[in-house]
């Protein structure tokens, strides 16, 4: 048995590629680099205005805006990513490595990974303007970097390279390798967030009774839609509130549902009426850190059949 760590660490990247797909054989050709959401901008760095969502980083691996469609393009096949701080010793991702799995065709990322192998790869993903066309991927969800340069890196590895349990989402893998990324067949690309500007949602709800009083509703469903589709369902306490906070700038949906022997009198969005209904679209717009939309539903209890 070899004592040397680096030669244990060759054997267990080579077990793993075994069971994973084939290892790309040398130095990994291409570049990575992170994007906005449509792939418009390469390296924003100061131009990120959030870790998430439409403002956030996501990752490209193919050509950059106006390069050719051959230009810095990945060899084909399936990759998984991650977030780290810059030295590569802070894990950042909090989700299963194979949820962070992408497939690159063309020399141009194309989609997440098919399930049910290597992994589902359910990391969103958005159209790219760059050359070839194709998509990005969000690289969210990753925590703050503890660089005081408020610094991050992105990871990129071939499947097959990948030394470690793509169940997990950490990977204790030896020296010279970083959560299951080997560097000499990974790219990486720095990265900073601007400002981490977040936004809240706030709800109340009331009902009008039979003589005319308003008191407010508790036990009442409201559900907030994000931009990107996600939907989060919250319960009005004894005051009628809820809220809905760390927000990233965006268009969202706020709904009530309707119980039985109630009907929609009033809307109210920021103060300003609205058309009375169940559901009112909102926008959070870039302000002081933690501005909140406030939106309230007023509900009438009906004396006959609603």
């Amino acid at each position: 048995m070899t004592k040397n760590p680096l030669r244990r660490l060759a054997l267990a990247a080579a077990i793993v590629s075994l069971s994973s797909g084939l290892a790309h054989a040398g130095p990994l050709p291409g570049a990575i680099f992170t994007t906005n959401a449509d792939g418009s901008i390469v390296n924003g760095n100061t131009k990120y205005l959030s870790k998430c969502g439409l403002t956030g980083v996501w990752l490209d691996g193919g050509p950059p805006v106006n390069a050719p469609s051959t230009a810095a393009g990945l060899p084909d096949g399936e990759y998984y990513f991650q977030v780290t701080d810059p030295s590569g010793k802070k894990l950042l991702s909090t989700d299963p490595v194979n949820n962070r799995c992408v497939t690159i065709q063309s020399g141009i990322m194309t989609k997440n990974c098919d399930a049910p192998a290597p992994g589902p790869g359910t990391h969103n993903t958005a159209a790219s303007v760059d050359a070839g066309g194709g998509v990005v991927v969000e690289l969210c969800p990753y925590l703050d970097t503890p660089n005081n340069g408020g610094v991050y890196k992105a990871w990129m590895t071939p499947v097959g390279d990948f030394a470690g349990d793509a169940t997990k989402v950490d990977n204790l893998c030896g020296n010279g390798c970083f959560h299951g990324f080997v560097p000499a067949s990974s790219k990486t690309d720095n990265f900073k967030v601007k400002d981490v500007r977040t936004f809240c949602i706030a709800a109340h709800k009331d009902i009008i009774d039979a003589k005319g009083g308003v008191t407010p509703a508790a036990d009442w469903l409201i559900s907030i839609q994000g931009p990107l589709g996600d939907t989060t369902d919250l319960v009005t306490d004894e005051k009628g509130d809820v809220q809905l906070c760390v927000l990233p700038d965006g268009f969202y949906t706020v709904s009530e549902t309707l119980k039985t022997g109630t009907t929609i009198f009033a809307t109210q969005v920021d103060g300003v009426s609205k058309t009375p209904s169940t559901s009112v679209v909102v926008q959070l717009k870039y302000g002081l850190k933690n501005d909140t939309s406030t939106v309230i539903f007023t509900n009438t209890a009906c004396t006959d059949k609603c």
